[in-house]
């Protein structure tokens, strides 16, 4: 593919399951659009997932594509147990106990998986149940048993998910299981590693102390779902590789509409730090039973392109949906045509993600939007980034610069990680070409992805480590 035709810039993640599970449909996935296979720790066992992660492999090598591995930890379960017939039913009004004694649910009474509801809960506090349509609110805490009131009931079944958005919890978010899983991600290479339920930095802390002492070092996303996450967002960007948006979650944990608000200002915080950033949770639900979208779901996508996400993930509706490929497909012209129209207005996001009005910028943000603006003044075929652990590259394509941003590395992990970076396309090249850059785009036209004639800026030389940014910028003719 030549530099003058569009390619995408917004990533998409793919959640995999019983209606995507088959090599053929693994295969047809990444031909729709899929950037990043998604494994959900929560559902399958770990022979489960060893055959889905071989089957991507062996795709992504049968196609040329660098398609990534996200290994989405469940944090811990905080759901209903199951009751005797099934399920009960709770009236308004009602009076009903929530334990977390080892029993079977009958009428009056409700059992929680989550062990340390009793320890946790408070008077006037709110248990949240069945995404949120279910709404009870604590009387009492005797022993292990919660009194409380139903103030909005409905029909409960087994194993429906919990929210305590007034409760600090007082489980880690990182669980036995979580480390289990953990080992298996180290296992199967895994590219990154989402964790659930991060409320702070200690959250995040206990993951990286677990891959250390295996010798791993995968980047980790932090799952933004409680509102604890909210208030300590700045530190959790900071340790953390880079943020998901879970609207599902979060959506019951705060008042619903509150929730675009908080994804724009989100997206534009994990830009500003160079992190990449994921919009989650029902885009194209109704996908799932039906061959199109809803206009509010196009707008959905639409909206999460438009501020400039770097991802945004499909659930159900590649995971069990009647129609996965034909989701992607969707989800592709939906981001395609914003994209279209972005390019026509001259800019890839509303705003620029660093504060000019700083009298002295660091390093790597000044060289960053200097490369943003030859970009665009110059109207250059690409920006090239030669890079060993993909730094310059995320850099880059935090400033969302017009031209393509081609990120060449010897190392496939770097490659499969660009698969989670807006607008990063990535081209695996021999240790040659990355010292000779001269060399080096002969390679990238001998491959079609510069023509003869074009004019490129190469940038290089950005660390993690600000003291040791070596950046180097020049502007070449390819041929």
């Amino acid at each position: 593919m030549s530099t003058s035709e569009q390619a995408r810039r917004t990533r998409i993640i793919a959640t995999l399951g019983p209606a995507s599970a088959t090599p053929a449909r693994i295969e047809a996935l990444i031909r729709a659009g899929v950037d990043c296979f998604r494994l959900n720790m929560s559902h399958g066992s770990h022979d489960e997932h060893r055959q889905l992660a071989r089957r991507v492999r062996r795709a992504a090598a049968r196609l040329h594509r660098h398609v990534a591995l996200l290994c989405d930890l469940c944090g811990p379960k905080i759901r209903t147990g199951r009751f005797r017939d099934g399920a009960i039913t709770l009236a308004d009004g009602e009076e009903v106990i929530v334990t977390t004694r080892r029993v079977l649910g009958r009428p009056g009474l409700i059992p929680s998986q989550y062990s340390g509801l009793h320890r946790d809960a408070r008077r006037g506090q709110r248990i949240l149940l069945d995404d949120g349509r279910i709404e009870l609110r604590v009387l009492a805490v005797k022993g292990r048993d919660i009194r409380c009131r139903v103030v909005h009931g409905g029909l409960l079944t087994d194993h429906k998910g919990m929210n305590l958005p007034d409760t600090r919890l007082s489980t880690p978010a990182f669980t036995r299981k979580d480390r289990e899983d953990t080992d298996l991600a180290i296992e199967l290479e895994a590219d990154y590693l989402a964790l659930s339920f991060v409320r702070e930095r200690h959250d995040l802390d206990l993951l990286h102390r677990h891959l250390r002492r295996r010798g791993a070092a995968i980047p980790v996303i932090a799952k933004i779902e409680k509102p604890e996450a909210l208030d300590n967002i700045d530190d959790i960007l900071e340790h953390s590789y880079g943020i998901m948006i879970a609207r599902g979650d979060l959506g019951i944990e705060i008042p619903a509409e509150r929730v675009p608000l908080v994804q724009e200002r989100l997206i534009h915080l994990a830009r500003s730090r160079n992190r990449p950033v994921i919009v989650a949770t029902q885009m194209m639900e109704s996908m799932i039973e039906n061959p199109r979208p809803t206009r509010a779901e196009v707008a959905d996508v639409a909206i999460a392109c438009e501020t400039s996400t770097d991802c945004v993930m499909l659930s159900g509706e590649t995971a069990v949906g009647r129609y996965p490929v034909e989701t992607v497909h969707t989800m592709e012209r939906i981001l395609l045509e914003v994209e279209r129209h972005q390019a026509s207005q001259g800019r890839f996001c509303p705003d620029c993600p660093v504060d000019l009005s700083t009298a002295r910028l660091p390093v790597r943000e000044a060289v960053s939007n200097a490369a943003l603006s030859l970009a665009r003044d110059l109207a250059l075929a690409a920006i090239v980034v030669p890079t060993r652990g993909g730094t310059t590259a995320r850099v880059i394509a935090a400033r969302r610069p017009l031209a393509p941003i081609i990120a060449v590395s010897t190392d496939p992990h770097t490659l499969r990680r660009c698969a989670l970076h807006w607008g990063l396309r990535a081209v695996r090249a021999g240790h040659e070409h990355i010292s000779n850059w001269h060399r080096l785009l002969t390679h990238l036209v001998r491959h079609r992805h510069c023509r003869q004639g074009e004019t490129a800026l190469v940038v290089s030389g950005f660390h993690d480590d600000p003291e040791l940014n070596e950046p180097a910028m020049k502007i070449l003719r390819i041929g």
